[in-house]
């Protein structure tokens, strides 16, 4: 009986097939490649600027907070807010209306845990994050129990509290009983900066 082998005809990719598919794979997989950075760049920018937008978000709830109360006399102080508000330049030095501050102060009164009123100051500045840092990017504030506004008698030295961070830039102006707050803020990857304007209402001075 004879075995009759059948011989297949097999024949690889030529030259030219490969080539042409060693392009196309290069052309796909730079394409994905690409695709892929952009998804990833879009992804971290939209997180660093929602990290912006929730960090000026506490920054002005806590500075509206303190602004709005600033003269603010407790029905059971003794002496009268001798001054709600003092803005100061970066050096220190005092400023008047309608020009640019670093620096605010406000004083009022506040009810303590034991229900007893009490002087404070509060004073907001931008710092900087560590002090081996270039740029003041982190708003920070103090706060002295006192019972001078002027003057910050009997005041122990307090330390610093982080308010918020990202900040590129913080400036203060009052008009009236009206402190106009102008905020940039730039994200974690120095790629996005964002302005943001607002407003506090001193209720409480009669100036």
């Amino acid at each position: 009986m004879e075995r009759k082998i059948r011989k297949c005809n097999q024949s690889g990719f030529s030259l030219a097939e490969a080539l042409v598919g060693i392009a196309v794979s290069t052309i796909v997989m730079t394409a994905a490649g690409f695709i892929y950075n952009n998804f990833q760049q879009t992804f971290i920018r939209q997180i660093n600027h929602n990290v912006i937008k929730q960090e000026v978000r506490f920054a002005i709830h806590a500075l509206q907070l303190d602004l709005k109360m600033a003269g603010y006399k407790h029905e059971d102080a003794a002496n009268g807010i001798q001054r709600a508000v003092y803005l100061t330049d970066s050096s220190n030095i005092e400023v008047g209306e309608q020009i640019e501050a670093d620096i605010v102060y406000v004083c009022y009164d506040s009810i303590n845990n034991n229900n007893t009123s009490s002087r404070k100051i509060i004073k907001y500045e931008l710092r900087k994050k560590v002090s081996s840092n270039v740029k003041k990017t982190v708003l920070m504030k103090k706060t002295y129990n006192t019972n001078d506004c002027v003057n910050k008698s009997d005041a122990n030295e307090p330390n610093w509290e982080p308010v918020a961070e990202h900040f590129k830039k913080f400036r203060i102006i009052k008009t009236n009983n009206i402190l106009n707050l102008e905020i940039e803020m730039e994200d974690p990857g120095e790629k996005i900066v964002e302005k943001y304007n607002a407003a506090a209402f001193m209720r409480n001075t009669s100036y």
